[in-house]
């Protein structure tokens, strides 16, 4: 029998509870001091910024402007430039960083691939991968009603949005019942209804 390759496969992507969790589990490993840190740090920048692997490992201090709220970084897939907001919920975790910054490099470490591996396995989840949690990002994105046009220029790409709404057509159903629940017959209140127009 010939496998059949699915056209748009849904790759396992953690929750954002479960990137938390994870986050704990490898700072929890205090017997590998400053490793543990680092590779917590790792994940949670990618997960909280929506970047890569390589985005990460190669970010500087001279890319992260806190005064303008951003940071230029460059997607090495695509060897294009690209600006993306400082969002609040990263800027806490650079702003530490950036108090005990010892080079111009954000990170030391250019994976943490094992680090990951092992909080999954203690916590009996799946291996998750650093593209796992990039997904997270655009997922919880989406979710939260970002327009995907946005998203897109977040992640570097200039096709408008059309990558994302291909990859990302599935949502989770806890989502998808709350946007069903919008779509009552009750007017909304700042809406003026139109003399003669049919409900």
């Amino acid at each position: 029998m010939k496998y059949l390759k699915r056209e748009t496969p849904i790759r396992k992507t953690p929750t954002f509870v479960q990137f938390q969790t994870i986050l704990e589990s490898i700072r929890s490993q205090q017997f590998n001091g400053h490793d543990a840190d680092e590779s917590a740090d790792f994940v949670e920048f990618i997960g909280l910024a929506g970047l890569g692997q390589a985005e990460a490992s190669s970010l500087t201090w001279d890319d992260v402007d806190f005064e303008r709220q951003q940071i230029i970084t460059f997607r090495h897939k695509t060897k294009t430039g690209f600006v993306i907001p400082l969002y609040p919920q990263l800027r806490p975790l650079l702003e530490r960083r950036y108090t005990q910054r010892t080079s111009d490099k954000v990170f030391s470490i250019n994976n943490a691939k094992k680090a990951i591996a092992a909080a999954c396995k203690r916590l009996n989840l799946p291996v998750y991968s650093h593209r796992s949690f990039r997904r997270m990002f655009i997922t919880r994105a989406i979710e939260r009603g970002v327009d995907v046009r946005v998203i897109a220029q977040w992640q570097g790409h200039r096709d408008g949005g059309k990558l994302i709404l291909g990859t990302y057509s599935h949502v989770r159903p806890e989502h998808s019942e709350r946007m069903a629940a919008r779509m009552t017959t009750e007017q909304p209140a700042n809406v003026i209804p139109i003399k003669g127009a049919a409900a």
